[in-house]
């Protein structure tokens, strides 16, 4: 039974109209608040249960007065006091009224209860559902250990504590097995444990005690490993039986030492014990199917794999003596080191004990993060090779406060960096419960863009400033920036492409063979007014220098890139441009060449093919390639072949994707037409033109040459061994020729002094050409005599 309130009522300097509803009836509570603009809500039921007030005129303005506190008007009448109130009807008329307002308003009072745990299979969830690995609890065990030792030294630093328990026993982590007895017992010199913080610390589930140390505002935070006090209960993942052994530093929180033991069930025991050194050594007693954490190499690989750059010594007993784990220092963590530092930080990293980095950077900023890094590039004569690698783990790994948190940080540095080395320690990372990775993915994005785009810009400065050193360096990683390209295009929408473009080299025509520009020297040595950025995807410079396609650009002494590599037309197809030049393939169709910027002087020829003539010719060529060419037409940018064939891709890209597309033919991929552009001036199609009525054969023989020519050239041809008998009929020509063999009229022809040439076949009598009698298209001479040859 609550007190009945007391009734305060406020008063106002003037009375104010009251609202139309309460001068036509008697004003009810719920007519009370809508005058006050607003709906009954659960504070006015609430009280409305608690009061225990006779049933008077005031009742109601009772209510509102205890709802809006003493010495306030009533809001909504506009400081009424309660004698108007009960002049304006505000109280009920009959008691009955009032009881059906009780009942209508009053609720039973709430409940409290409190959740209820099954404890031993909350310890099953967390020991069994956080973790992926079961190692995972000796890097649990050492961070608690570098957090109590921290604490200690802080405290000692900071003058917070004079006397400790044990002085002359240094700051240090042990670990021990005893593979008879599956046991595995880790010890720490920190802070230890008074019985209280026991029961609260491991008594309680993620109850941390490190986090708690963090929030007091004491100490450095970044040195502090823990947060979410479920590291130590990993325990139970392999463990049978947890045994604490403790005793704390302070001598003013006594001396006495404690066990704490659980077999994980749900409860747990305190112990009073003496002889206890300052510090916490726990012991574990291994699960059947745990058995390996009792022996010496897995426990000393997993704590160099986790631990090894802890703050303090952790040694493990090994044939009877303490042999220290985590002997390299935390590199990443100084401003800066010396070039023997980092040789030997980059062979503990690779785990080797010979070379050294090619470049070497340390990295640390406050923003966006708060990281501290560094990273190794590797010599490029010992670059990883394409031809295994199909899948490979990065190099690089991240940690939070010097311990490790993933080996492979996949997620921070992308695959096309994997072959660098380093560590990556960021203090700001959410990392989930189990801390093997990020919660929140936006800052992991945050992450891995700061450090992508500082590696890319030390790259560039490195290029910059000894040209020879890089470029020794892009030959062997040339194909990873590259593959960047594509990579970051498709994950990240080209986030990184300006950065990776400026670290692209490659030849070039005006260039000797092996020295190689960055797209920015290309665009510096242009012609005025040049807009685009030529280049010619071909196998080798030989191939470049000579093709047809090249022509033009040699004449007018234009600079095109020369690519080597199958990936750079992939490359120059996603990046399109380069600060607002555009990627033009010399042997393109239809591109525009900007061929008014060095006009040059064309030579007339006599014979050149008019108009009448190039569509006779082109109708010719169609019916003899049929669907093999999609157009034949005349070009001027050929200065001195007769053909070269275009596509709507150009012809390296054709080449891979009917690579790609092989056993798919019928879907048309395969076989994308062609447009053949022919020199209207050049002597073979001015000849061709001649004698495709006279010498049809010979013509015909002549064009399906001079197109695969054209695909040879391009670089589209499948297979040349297709090429080989008509080769032979070439060579056969020759030969018959040289002999006096007249094709047009089919017949061995000579002249008077010449001297008779050898016994040949001649053609079959009566045969004509229409019929297939040529000599040089279809039959082998008959042998026949001497004389009615020279006849």
């Amino acid at each position: 039974q609550a007190p009945a309130p007391e009734l305060f009522v406020g008063s106002a300097p003037s009375a104010a109209p009251l609202p139309a509803r309460a001068q036509r009836a008697p004003l009810r509570f719920w007519e009370f608040d809508l005058c006050n603009r607003r709906r009954p809500g659960a504070e006015e039921s609430t009280m409305l249960s608690t009061l225990r007030a006779p049933a008077s005129r005031g009742a109601a303005a009772a209510v509102a007065a205890a709802r809006v506190g003493p010495s306030r008007p009533l809001p909504g009448l506009h400081g009424l006091t309660s004698a108007a109130a009960s002049r304006h009807g505000t109280a009920p008329s009959r008691p009955s009224t009032l009881a059906a307002q009780r009942r209508w308003f009053s609720a039973p009072a709430p409940e409290q209860y409190e959740f209820k745990a099954e404890t031993k299979k909350l310890l099953d969830i967390v020991a069994k559902s956080l973790y992926t690995d079961k190692e995972v609890f000796i890097r649990e065990l050492i961070s608690n250990a570098s957090d109590a030792c921290e604490k200690l030294r802080f405290l000692q630093g900071s003058s917070q504590l004079q006397d400790i328990h044990d002085e002359d026993i240094p700051l240090q982590v042990k670990l021990s097995v005893s593979e008879d007895e599956r046991q595995f017992t880790i010890q720490d010199t920190g802070v230890g444990m008074t019985r209280e913080e026991l029961i609260s610390h491991l008594g309680t589930i993620a109850k941390s005690g490190s986090l708690d140390y963090v929030n007091s505002g004491d100490t450095d935070a970044s040195k502090i490993i823990g947060q979410f006090g479920v590291g130590f209960y990993s325990t139970f993942v392999v463990a049978d039986k947890v045994e604490v052994f403790t005793k704390t530093c302070d001598p003013e929180k006594g001396s006495q030492g404690y066990l704490w033991s659980s077999d994980g069930s749900g409860s747990y025991t305190i112990t009073e014990l003496d002889d206890v050194p300052r510090g916490t050594r726990i012991v574990l007693t291994l699960k059947d199917d745990a058995t390996e954490f009792a022996k010496l190499a897995t426990i000393k690989k997993a704590a160099e794999k986790f631990s090894s750059f802890i703050d303090f010594p952790i040694f493990i007993k090994e044939d009877g003596e303490d042999k220290a784990v985590n002997k390299q220092e935390a590199l990443w963590m100084k401003t800066s080191a010396t070039e023997e530092e980092h040789t030997q930080f980059f062979r503990f990293l690779s785990s080797t004990s010979y070379g050294k980095p090619y470049y070497s950077l340390m990295y640390q900023t406050d923003a966006p993060l708060s990281i501290k890094s560094c990273f190794y590039f590797p010599d490029p004569d010992n670059a990883p090779s394409r031809m295994f690698a199909r899948d490979p783990e990065v190099g690089i790994s991240l940690h939070s406060r010097r311990v490790m948190v993933k080996k492979n940080a996949d997620g921070v540095v992308p695959k096309w960096l994997h072959w660098m080395k380093g560590i990556v320690d960021c203090e700001d990372m959410p990392m989930n419960i189990s801390r093997e990775s990020m919660q929140d993915s936006r800052l992991m994005e945050k992450l891995s863009m700061a450090v992508v785009r500082r590696v890319l810009r030390f790259l560039d400065k490195e290029a910059k400033k000894d040209p020879e050193k890089y470029g020794k360096f892009f030959k062997g990683y040339s194909y990873y920036l590259k593959a960047g390209i594509i990579e970051d295009k498709e994950a990240n929408n080209g986030r990184h492409k300006d950065d990776i473009m400026k670290l692209l080299r490659w030849e070039t025509s005006k260039k000797s063979k092996g020295e190689v520009i960055s797209l920015e020297d290309y665009i510096s040595t242009a012609k005025d007014g040049q807009k685009n950025i030529y280049y010619f995807c071909c196998p080798d410079r030989s191939t470049a220098m000579s093709s047809p396609y090249m022509e033009q650009f040699i004449q007018r002494d234009r600079n095109v890139l020369l690519l080597y590599e199958e990936i750079d037309e992939y490359v120059v197809n996603t990046i399109e441009g380069f600060k607002g030049w555009t990627m033009v393939s010399v042997d393109s169709a239809d591109k525009d060449f900007e061929l008014d910027l060095d006009p040059v002087e064309e030579q007339k020829s006599e014979n050149e093919l008019n108009v009448d003539q190039q569509k006779e010719l082109s109708s010719f060529i169609k019916s003899v390639l049929k669907e093999r060419v999609q157009e034949v037409k005349y070009s001027s940018r050929l200065v001195s072949s007769p053909a070269i064939v275009t596509s709507i891709i150009s012809p390296h890209m054709r080449k891979m994707m009917k690579n790609m597309m092989a056993g798919k033919e019928d879907t048309g991929f395969g076989s994308i037409p062609m447009t053949l552009e022919l020199s209207a001036k050049h002597h073979i199609v001015t000849t061709l033109h001649a004698i495709r009525e006279s010498n049809e054969p010979v013509a015909r023989i002549a064009v399906e040459q001079m197109f695969d020519n054209a695909c040879i050239a391009a670089g589209t041809l499948d297979d040349p061994r297709i090429l080989l008998a008509r080769l032979g009929k070439v060579l056969e020509m020759f030969v018959y020729q040289g002999a006096g063999f007249d094709y047009a009229r089919g017949e061995y022809v000579s002249t008077p002094g010449d001297s008779p040439p050898k016994p040949l076949e001649a053609p079959e009598a009566g045969k004509s050409k229409a019929e297939g009698g040529s000599k040089f298209e279809e039959e082998k001479p008959v042998v026949k005599k001497a004389e009615e040859a020279k006849a």
